[in-house]
């Protein structure tokens, strides 16, 4: 009887050290940036705003309504019916989704969220969120590498007001998707 315990903890810490060693093996995933849920930015931002999302074959619309303050902030994705899809919003540090609807933009939705922030949020807040990623923005341009890697792009080609991209055109670019975000305030 001994034995077969011997046993079974040789099998349970084998097991563990297999898992352990896929875990390492992982490659950049969905959560490897964390979500910011608040903004060193002091003004309310309130927009409406028309993406047009490019995946692969896939091309579609949506209508999306975004407000974000220093500790909140909330955006509600609309179809091209007008239909509610999901609202996505930051609530005591935490992003909560409620999904409402099947759309393809719900197997999309953490890059989406991820690409928001990489375009609206001020670099700062982005850098302190993960050291492992690297933001910088000159002449129009603002990328995101992770370890070393370009793993996003946006091009602020028809924003006149730089210190406000909440007003104009952006495109945002990875090698998995492409977005084009048309953003018109609110407030």
């Amino acid at each position: 009887m001994n034995g077969n315990k011997n046993l079974f903890i040789v099998k349970c810490v084998l097991l563990l050290v297999v898992l352990l060693t896929l875990g390492a093996c992982t490659t950049l995933q969905r959560g490897d940036f964390t979500l910011l849920t608040t903004s060193s930015d002091q003004q309310v931002r309130v927009a409406q705003q028309q993406w047009q999302v490019q995946q692969g074959a896939k091309n579609y619309s949506l209508e999306v309504i975004v407000e974000r303050n220093t500790n909140h902030w909330r955006w509600i994705m609309l179809n091209q019916l007008g239909q509610r899809v999901v609202t996505v919003e930051s609530k005591a540090g935490q992003v909560q989704i409620e999904r409402l609807q099947s759309h393809p933009a719900n197997q999309l939705l953490p890059e989406l969220l991820q690409a928001w922030q990489f375009s609206y949020w001020p670099l700062a807040d982005l850098q302190a969120a993960d050291p492992r990623w690297l933001f910088a923005e000159r002449a129009g341009r603002r990328e995101a590498r992770f370890s070393g890697i370009l793993r996003a792009s946006i091009e602020y080609q028809q924003i006149t007001d730089r210190a406000n991209p909440w007003q104009g055109s952006l495109s945002y670019n990875t090698p998995e998707f492409s977005l084009l975000i048309h953003s018109q305030p609110l407030n």
